[in-house]
């Protein structure tokens, strides 16, 4: 198991296992890993073949930007917004298509879920916040038989930390996956 640092409120372990192109990743917020999850009695935590994830981590990082959520909604968290956000209803066909093709559009750009490939992956949020990086989750609707560890919540993570250590491991996985 590979640790892209020690610090205590951010970073990520990972394993590679060279037989099956699979990635075991935790993601350590607090110490606690919030991609764990229970799964037949057992704890576990992410492990599938992540490149799609690795190439949206890659694309988030080196593009952050302000990009505030898109809509006026209460809630502490991306994750938590957007819970909020999909209340809305209209009648008129073109507002509510806009205005869901304003969340989904952040969504794609914000949200690692839509690159899972299969993968039990926590449902996870990444906005930059000035000089901090929201990571929020909601993992509520999680499939039968999974229960996350942490369903619904959010911390926010110094930018510098949160780059450094999520570039250390997709520079690792690059090296591991894509130099074979």
């Amino acid at each position: 198991m590979f640790k892209t640092s020690n610090n205590k409120l951010f970073s990520i372990e990972y394993s590679f296992y060279d037989d099956s192109h699979e990635t075991e990743l935790r993601m350590l917020v607090n110490e606690k890993n919030i991609l764990a999850f229970e799964r037949n009695g057992k704890i576990l935590t992410t492990r599938w073949n992540l490149d799609d994830l690795a190439l949206w981590l890659r694309n988030f990082i080196d593009n952050m930007k302000d990009d505030p959520y898109p809509v006026e909604v209460d809630g502490e968290y991306a994750a938590i917004k957007d819970i909020n956000a999909r209340d809305f209803d209209s009648e008129d066909d073109e507002e509510f298509d806009i205005y869901y093709d304003k969340l989904d559009d952040w969504n794609l750009r914000h949200r690692w879920h839509t690159t899972s490939n299969g993968a039990i992956l926590a449902d996870l949020y990444f906005e930059l916040k000035g000089e901090c990086v929201e990571i929020s989750w909601n993992n509520q609707d999680a499939e039968e038989g999974v229960k996350f560890e942490n369903e619904l919540g959010g911390v926010s993570v110094p930018k510098e930390e949160f780059y450094k250590n999520v570039d250390i491991f997709l520079k690792e996985y690059a090296d591991h996956w894509f130099s074979l």
